[in-house]
């Protein structure tokens, strides 16, 4: 559920104006196809990404992005069409995934500019996906300028409720987007609100696990 969610948030942000074309999808207009679909078609090399399970350092040298994640992580490549890292501490019960997408035409804007134009509806969207796809709404939403290695981010923070069986619980989502050459990535946490309220200060910083790499670095195919 989680990590649907994270790919959500990556489309809706850039085509929640635009009018579907019956004959495609919104992500087919619009997007180029993810790294998932280029790998497996033969594509994109074998080589464009690379992950070490005795560091827990996944590299991706098509989008530029590495994360050197806790040793403790579980790790694989997240179950949806645009994720590319998805890591969970069984032990705070966090997932961190990472979802970048390729639009076909580019934009001059940064996330943050893009959402300050866009902010109604981005909200109101937000909201509407969360309460349709997840049947629970969004408590104490917050959007604002950030950064991520001193690329400017549009930082989401929200809470919703959870249930599942006799589980229930409220979980804290923090989410950064980001708007860099030719990708947009989406970065986000889920712990229950439980465990963040007694360490923010780790969950906040957890994104510094992210690097992005030198453009030398980078495989196209």
């Amino acid at each position: 559920m989680r990590i649907n969610l994270s790919t959500i948030l990556t489309v809706f942000v850039i085509l929640f104006s635009c009018k579907e074309n019956k004959k495609q999808t919104k992500e087919e207009k619009y997007l180029k196809e993810s790294y998932k679909e280029q790998k497996s078609k033969g594509k994109i090399s074998e080589h464009s990404e690379d992950f070490d399970p005795s560091t827990n350092i996944y590299s991706n040298y098509k989008y530029l992005i590495s994360i050197d994640a806790p040793d403790n992580w579980k790790v694989d490549y997240g179950t949806a069409k645009h994720s590319i890292f998805r890591g969970n501490d069984p032990e705070l019960a966090l997932t961190f995934s990472i979802v970048v997408v390729e639009p076909k035409s580019k934009t001059s804007q940064n996330a943050w500019e893009f959402y300050i134009n866009n902010k109604t509806k981005q909200d109101a969207e937000l909201r509407n996906v969360v309460q349709t796809q997840f049947n629970t709404k969004i408590q104490n939403y917050s959007a604002k300028k950030s950064y991520i290695r001193n690329i400017v981010s549009t930082k989401y923070s929200y809470d919703f409720l959870v249930r599942s069986a006799d589980l229930e619980y409220i979980n804290h989502v923090i989410s950064h987007q980001i708007y860099k050459d030719d990708f947009i990535y989406t970065l986000t946490a889920h712990v229950p609100k439980m465990v963040y309220d007694k360490q923010p200060e780790y969950f906040e910083r957890i994104f510094n696990l992210v690097t992005f790499l030198p453009n030398s670095e980078k495989i196209n195919g």
